[in-house]
């Protein structure tokens, strides 16, 4: 069995800026750790030990810098233009490996990743990994037989397809993909071009899990990233006044913050000074 897997690291986090302004969504960080490292860090446990990163050639410097700093065997892919999630794999795939790992790289999951490869060792189609949610209304669903995939549902409004949801962890093979390639144009997504294609030719199985999925790609996501274990992260170097209360927020570095603050479900970024008796709720300040 393969040990090599492509994380897909080329998306933005758009709606996280201004922090994230400028930097690919895998490089910023939780806790201090750049979000590709604690991908990294998981996978390894798991026993991968080869790492092909698909990226954007916008971020080329500082995923090449990256490459230099990190004592892991990764190499970069860099897409030339804008192929959506699945565009490079799709128009590349005759130079893939015949089975192949791949993971959205800005996830942060917790599963176990032996069972699922011990699954596809004797696995006949590719298969992606599924999670159970309590509201499906905000996801795309995956309609199963047994643990076929055999249409996804946009958004549904009840649970009347049940409420497993992709995990973003996927085993792809290479003669499924280049089966519809025929029928895929470029960009191409997953979700809405690859994958409705492979159920459609029940070439697409389902491994259900027993874990939990982080997007970071949002702020009450990337606040939840930080603040599983205690009500919030504040960085070093951090000046707090007197009667201010944080909660549920990230503070960065060298923030001076004045008497009286309140501060809740914020993010508030590095070298900002926040006057006496300011409110923040709801914001990246």
């Amino acid at each position: 069995m393969t040990k090599t897997i492509y994380l897909l690291v080329g998306g933005e986090a758009t709606r996280l800026k201004p922090l994230s302004e400028g930097i690919p969504k895998a490089l910023l960080t939780i806790k201090s750790v750049p979000i590709v490292d604690l991908i990294l860090e998981n996978l390894e446990r798991a026993g991968f030990v080869e790492f092909k990163l698909i990226c954007s050639i916008k971020h080329k410097e500082q995923w090449e810098n990256y490459q230099i700093k990190t004592h892991r065997a990764i190499h970069l892919l860099f897409e030339e233009e804008k192929l959506d999630t699945a565009g490079y794999i799709v128009k590349n795939i005759d130079d893939f490996e015949d089975e192949f790992f791949c993971m959205n790289g800005d996830l942060l999951l917790e599963m176990n990743f032996q069972t699922f490869m011990d699954k596809v060792e004797v696995a006949s189609n590719s298969t992606i990994c599924s999670v159970q949610v309590e509201d499906p209304s905000r996801y795309g669903v995956l309609h199963l037989e047994e643990n076929k995939i055999v249409d996804f549902i946009e958004k549904p409004d009840d649970l009347k397809y049940g409420n497993n949801i992709s995990m973003g962890f996927y085993y792809l093979m290479k003669q499924d993909i280049q089966s519809i390639k025929g029928n895929l144009t470029i960009p191409s997504s997953f979700e809405k071009d690859v994958f409705p294609q492979l159920s459609k030719n029940l070439l697409l199985d389902c491994f259900k899990v027993n874990g939990k999925m982080i997007d970071v790609g949002t702020r009450e996501s990337y606040i939840e990233a930080h603040t599983s274990d205690e009500s919030n992260w504040i960085s070093e170097n951090v000046l707090i006044g007197e009667n201010t209360n944080i909660k549920n927020s990230i503070i960065f570095e060298n923030c001076n913050i004045g008497s009286d603050v309140q501060i809740s479900n914020s993010i508030v970024l590095k070298d900002s000074v926040i006057s006496d008796g300011s409110e923040i709720h709801d914001e990246i300040y």
